[in-house]
């Protein structure tokens, strides 16, 4: 199973550090979370993960293998990524959008086959859209076309999957809806899944392991039981809050807690 760490990996843009000095590893097999307040960098870690961008300075690698030194269609067999806002020819139907995922495997002289068809009907079937595979993809809700892209990266059938922000823009019941689809992807299939959430609670919910970043780095990594406490969403988020079990799940619950300016502002008038 594919092994995804950073080694030293520093990104600066016109000489201000967005990422400095990170070393982690990713666990196989698992769902990590990337949190942190806006601005942390926790885009830009996923991003060179995925070699969207370069680092400054140190590296990203697969396998041990520096990612910069494999070829694309290499890397596109072992890493699947979703940007936060995916664009796609206007009048695209959701069965053309998961077949690019097929690309990967196209050459002048291997053209479509039998298995690149049966890896798009199983990524339509696993993300619930066989019905909806001939409709344009504008035409969906947004939960719908988000498991649409999904369905795309998981044509590529890679072993992990790089997501940012896949909740963005969603209601809470497509919300819900995404997270259980990564979940069970995770649970059936052994997936490696990264993916950026701005929800705490639902990054404790969801993630196995969870990296919080703040200006650039680590500040802590590992199971959200034993890094998630009132002092570390202090100091990451500015806000204090409590931390109880979630009642469904055991695993941490943050409640924040309103301000004393803001508890005057709403005050009765006397």
């Amino acid at each position: 199973m594919s092994v995804l760490q950073a080694k030293e990996l520093t990104v600066a843009f016109n000489g201000v550090k967005v990422l400095s000095d990170l070393n982690l590893m990713i666990p196989s097999g698992r769902i990590t979370a990337l949190v942190g307040g806006n601005g942390s960098g926790k885009t830009t870690l996923l991003r060179v993960l995925g070699r969207l961008l370069k680092p400054t300075h140190g590296s990203a690698l697969l396998d041990a293998k520096e990612i910069s030194h494999l070829s694309s269609k290499e890397l596109a067999r072992s890493l699947g990524i979703l940007p936060q806002t995916p664009v796609a020819p206007e009048g695209l139907t959701v069965r053309e959008l998961v077949t690019q995922g097929r690309y990967p495997y196209q050459s002048w002289y291997q053209q479509w086959s039998k298995e690149d068809e049966h890896m798009v009907e199983k990524a339509l079937t696993t993300t619930h859209l066989l019905d909806l595979a001939d409709r344009q993809l504008d035409s969906l809700s947004g939960g719908q076309r988000q498991r649409a892209w999904i369905a795309m990266v998981l044509a590529q059938d890679t072993p992990t999957l790089l997501l940012d922000e896949p909740t963005t823009y969603l209601d809470l019941a497509h919300q819900v809806e995404i997270l259980d689809l990564l979940d069970e992807l995770n649970a059936t299939q052994g997936r490696t899944i990264v993916m950026v959430l701005h929800d705490l609670n639902q990054a404790c919910r969801y993630a196995h392991n969870i990296i919080v970043l703040q200006a650039g780095q680590i500040m802590s990594i590992g199971k959200p039981d034993e890094i998630i406490t009132e002092e570390l969403v202090r100091q990451a988020f500015a806000v204090e809050c409590q931390i109880i079990p979630d009642p469904l799940t055991g695993t941490p619950l943050c409640l924040p807690i309103r301000r004393k300016t803001q508890v005057a502002a709403h005050a009765p008038l006397t």
